[in-house]
């Protein structure tokens, strides 16, 4: 049906087009026609005019549009084209005289045929970002470009001053103007969706005067506190509460109470919340009518909503005191308002609270802050007396923090408007009855207008200007009439949550089959790994345990014998790392692997830092597996490679002890390094040998590999710093002879590559945490950890602590130049288990970097993250593009 439509269309207008060409002829000449919607005349054929009603619009489009010269006429050399959202009709040479032009639009694209960009501009992202879509496009066109959104043209502001002079122009140049689905589902008499500006006016100025009436009641507060309070008493006895559902269920029990006098837990409350749940999932879903889909569940939803609404105004005398002076309002026109209502308590203040729990959980400095000013509050109050306006008043830092949380949180992304009139503003044209989608979350996140905007600081709001740069509620005649009280019901909620409970940075879970306590909390974290042996001990799980072995000084819990066998591993770093051809070798090898990238365009870095045997790969897959120990799973297929590791390993060791044999019979004293070690220590056994070269292969492996892939990640967005490297690496070559390779002396003066690497270790956290488990019942700051329980110690927490780092998430090695830095740093862990082989590490990437800098440049290939699991690792080998430098270093 639709291709034979299209097909007649086509026909139709080919005819149309035949007697355009020929007026072409007549007239000589041809306007600049590009990308411009087809703007059908009264004069065009009525029957094609009605056969393509159904599309949003023709496209005409030329492909290397030349202009006939006016003295010979002619026809234009450029092909033209007529599209249905990009489905080409191919027509002859025509001329089209169109109603716009639209000369002045901003740059951007119409993306895919009717779906437009729809598709990415929904696509989901963090709440704290302006995602993908929006940071590739304003990078490419600008804050303000053109696109194709929800089946229409649209203008996409991520602009302040036209976002500002947007919703300031409501109901002048712009009226509200929203998709399919959102209309079914709110209703025409939504205040959201009117567009009859003294309608609008009169409905907003009701649902103002119900709110005002119902925050003024004596009961108001007592009522709200008495709801915090109960829903908190509800928590008493449960580990864990999924907090965005409760914040829906007291926001809506709290507007139910407000507009409805309805108690919390009546049957028609709780049945009225069941169907709103409904009601928003279908929001904003897909415009299918049918049974099974959220836009029918949802449509279903809403007519039992209005039915139990009419059935409760009935009864309520609210609304008969509001119209005697607002004038007579029908009953859909009541059950309407009620609903706005609803809708934005619900979703206003739900979103509200979890994002305040979200971002306090995160800023323990906020976060204390909060606590310091609400313990205030209630010392000035009696046992249970309820808060009040004058307490609401004294919240100052709680505004900040809740102004900050709406900042950062973007709990509005977006409105949509729609231009009445043609409109140029900032040099930019806006056709009459194009969309227009002013994007919130853009003014919010934007560097220039906020310093360090990803990082949640409610101090910022301490300046009186922050304030004009933030509109989470909208503006001008449509701003939320609801958004005070919103802020008033989370400032209630906060001063019962911070004084009643404790979350964030230290809480409980149950992880690997056990009770633990988590901590991101730099004290406990320090606390825990200094009472090694006397408060707390290894707990590794199963998995690990099987794979590693009983001897692996990760897993040993015997202080004595860890001890012993820590001081062995370390006498082996050190023997080896002090041999004279030590240095030499690392120079060597790294010099070796860079040559064999000569003419190689692209290499899979990762990979080529983990030059391994393949039985070790298959030992590392398995190390965090699931213990089933089936044939095929990576965990028996590490168990089994662990064994052939160790054959090859006791077989090495042979030939150790046979070549020792050898050397004494020849007068010789060498051999088997471990013979040498353990002139100061008790003999161990060949089996603790092979754990002992198992664990230094295993940290070699991770931490070295790691850290290398790391450096060249991070190295890649940071250009400052990889010139900075390259300078201090040049100046050491410089006062080197040709092929002479790095000493101790040069590695020493790499002051920059020292920062480099530490804060490569700080932002990339090749070790994640640690496992260990309460000997005895611990108390420290105020928390108890049983004994018996497990303590995971999130090492990256600390790392990505905004209260211990300025702008954590940045890559930046001049932090480094503050001692303080390191004490607030932890990436090899830390006391008696502080991985031995750290400075062996840091040493190795010292001399990579070196030749890596002076023998290539390299740019990622493609767009990759390292990943935890929790192990660091990337998925898709880090790709990187090579380039080889233009004089050698060797």
């Amino acid at each position: 049906m639709i291709t034979a439509t299209l097909d007649y269309a086509t026909f139709k207008l080919k005819q149309l087009i035949g007697e355009v060409d020929q007026e072409t002829r007549r007239h000589n000449h041809i306007g600049e026609v590009t990308r411009t919607r087809l703007a059908w005349c009264d004069e065009l054929d009525p029957e094609v005019n009605s056969l393509l009603s159904l599309a949003r619009g023709f496209e005409l489009e030329t492909s290397n549009m030349e202009v006939p010269s006016s003295n010979h006429g002619g026809h234009p050399k450029g092909f033209y084209k007529i599209s249905y959202h990009g489905i080409t009709i191919p027509p002859p040479h025509f001329f089209l005289v169109h109603k716009h032009d639209h000369k002045g639009l901003p740059n951007g694209s119409m993306g895919l045929p009717l779906i437009g960009e729809t598709y990415g501009f929904c696509t989901p992202h963090k709440s704290f970002s302006i995602g993908n879509f929006l940071q590739q496009h304003c990078s490419r066109y600008g804050k303000i470009f053109k696109s194709n959104i929800f089946g229409a043209p649209t203008i996409v502001s991520c602009d302040l001053e036209l976002n500002t002079f947007v919703l300031q122009n409501e109901g002048k140049l712009f009226q509200s103007s929203y998709p399919k689905p959102v209309k079914n589902i709110l209703g025409k008499h939504s205040l959201l969706l009117l567009t009859d500006f003294d309608r609008h006016k009169r409905f907003r100025s009701i649902e103002m005067s119900l709110i005002n009436k119902f925050k003024c009641t004596p009961h108001f507060f007592s009522h709200l506190d008495k709801l915090c309070l109960s829903l908190m008493e509800s928590w008493r006895g449960n580990q864990f509460i999924l907090f965005f559902k409760q914040a829906k269920q007291f926001s809506f029990s709290m507007i139910l109470m407000s507009v409805l006098e309805m108690e919390p837990g009546e049957p028609l409350g709780l049945e009225l919340l069941k169907d709103f749940l409904t009601f928003m999932k279908g929001f904003v879903s897909i415009p299918i009518n049918l049974p099974w889909t959220h836009h029918g569940k949802a449509i279903k939803a809403r007519s039992r909503i209005v039915s139990t609404l009419k059935q409760i105004l009935k009864e309520k005398d609210s609304f008969n005191e509001i119209m005697l002076l607002k004038g007579k309002l029908s009953d859909v026109e009541k059950v309407s308002i009620v609903l706005d209502l609803l809708f934005a308590g619900f979703e206003t203040t739900s979103g509200l609270l979890s994002l305040l729990v979200y971002f306090l959980a995160k800023s323990s400095q906020a976060l204390q802050n909060l606590k310091d000013e609400h313990r205030t509050l209630r010392r000035k109050k009696k046992k249970g007396e309820p808060l009040n306006w004058e307490d609401y008043k004294q919240m100052e830092f709680t505004m900040m923090v809740i102004n900050e949380t709406l900042r950062c949180g973007n709990l509005v992304k977006f409105v949509l408007r729609e231009a009445i009139k043609g409109v140029d503003f900032k040099g930019y044209h806006i056709p009459a009855g194009w969309k227009i989608l002013p994007i919130f979350s853009s003014m919010h996140l934007d560097p220039s207008l906020h310093e360090n905007p990803s990082e949640f600081n409610p101090w910022r709001w301490a300046d009186p200007a922050t304030s004009k740069n933030v509109t989470p509620f909208g503006g001008g005649l449509r701003m939320c009439p609801g958004s005070e009280l919103a802020k008033l019901e989370a400032a209630f909620f906060l001063h019962h949550l911070v004084l009643n409970y404790r979350y964030g940075k230290v809480f409980k879970s149950y992880i690997f089959g056990s009770p633990t306590i988590i901590s991101c909390d730099l004290e406990l974290n320090k606390f825990v790994l200094q009472k090694e042996g006397k408060l707390f001990q290894s707990s590794y799980p199963k998995p690990i345990r099987d794979i590693l072995g009983k001897h692996s000084l990760m897993i040993v819990t015997d202080v004595e014998r860890h001890k012993k066998l820590r001081r062995i591993e370390v006498g082996l770093i050190n023997k080896f790392s002090s041999t004279s051809n030590f240095l030499g070798g690392i120079d060597k090898l790294c010099i070796s692997l860079m040559e064999s990238w000569r003419g190689n365009q692209l290499i899979l870095f990762s990979k080529q830092a983990k030059q391994l045997l393949e039985d070790f790969l298959t030992f590392m897959k398995g190390f965090v597996s699931i213990p089933i120990n089936l044939p095929w799973t990576p965990y028996a297929k590490a168990v089994k490679a662990r064994t052939r590791i160790s054959a090859t390993l006791k077989q090495i060791l042979n030939e150790w002890k046979n070549r020792k044999d050898v050397q004494v019979q020849n007068g010789q004293q060498k051999g088997d390094p471990f013979d040498e070690i353990l002139v100061k220590e008790d003999l161990i056994s060949d089996v603790e040998k092979v754990s002992i070269l198992l664990d230094l292969l295993l940290a070699g492996y991770e931490t070295t590999s790691g850290l290398l892939s790391l450096l060249v990640y991070f190295l890649a967005q940071s250009p400052q710093a990889l010139q900075t490297l390259k300078d201090e690496h040049l100046a050491i070559r410089k006062k080197k002879k040709e092929g002479e390779p790095l000493n101790w002396e040069d590695y020493k003066q790499m002051e920059f590559t020292t920062m480099v690497i530490n804060e490569t270790l700080r932002c990339g956290n090749l070790v994640k945490f640690v496992h260990r488990e309460a000997i005895k019942d611990v108390k420290f700051k105020g928390y108890h950890i049983p004994a018996g329980w497990k303590v995971l110690p999130i090492l990256s927490a600390v790392h990505l602590e905004p209260s211990l780092h300025e702008n954590p998430s940045e890559f930046n090695p001049w932090r480094w130049t503050d001692p303080a830095t390191s004490h607030k740093v932890v990436p090899f862990g830390g006391g008696s288990r502080l991985c031995p082989g750290s400075e062996l590490g840091k040493l190795e990437a010292s001399f990579f970097l070196h030749y890596l800098l002076l023998n290539y440049r390299w740019t990622m290939k493609e767009e990759e993250y390292p990943m935890l699991y929790p192990y660091m690792d990337f998925p898709k080998g880090l790709l990187i593009a090579l380039e080889t430098e233009t004089k050698n270093a060797n």
